[in-house]
């Protein structure tokens, strides 16, 4: 199906949003995870302009929202890549360089997007938000993803 609402489908007061969904289990400092969010927004909106204009277009029409949500774990953030692709959703996933608070090509943050909520699929939809910075304790000692 298709993301973009048709005239007529009696979505209106629905608005198109964004999702962040950030790892928590990492013990990144909250710049950090600003910081990796900040990447996968930019990233995600880079890729819609490319591949989806007129997706793009409707995301700027609105308020181009963006919600924050938590990936506890790097099976949780896998998990939500997974499905954004199997419906169909625009992703980004972004994998760090590793120059400062965590190793190489480890994976923080999936952005996906520009979406109604009513047509993200449960497991996306169950996303809780990211309230607060505190870190989920990692079942990894070393923190590696």
């Amino acid at each position: 199906t298709s993301p973009i609402p048709r005239k007529g489908m009696g979505m209106s007061a629905e608005e198109f949003k964004v999702w962040l969904a950030v790892r928590t289990d990492l013990g990144m400092s909250p710049g950090k995870m600003a910081v990796q969010a900040a990447h996968a927004a930019v990233g995600l909106m880079l890729n819609i302009e490319r591949k989806h204009a007129g997706l793009m277009t409707a995301y700027e029409n609105s308020a181009m929202l963006k919600i924050a949500v938590r990936a506890k774990t790097q099976a949780d953030l896998n998990a939500v890549e997974v499905e954004a692709r199997a419906f169909g959703i625009p992703y980004y996933v972004v994998r760090d360089a590793g120059r400062s608070e965590v190793e190489p090509g480890t994976k923080t943050v999936v952005a996906f997007g520009p979406a109604l909520r009513s047509q993200l699929p449960s497991g996306l939809k169950r996303l809780q938000l990211l309230t607060d910075l505190t870190p989920t304790p990692s079942p990894d000692p070393q923190r590696i993803g």
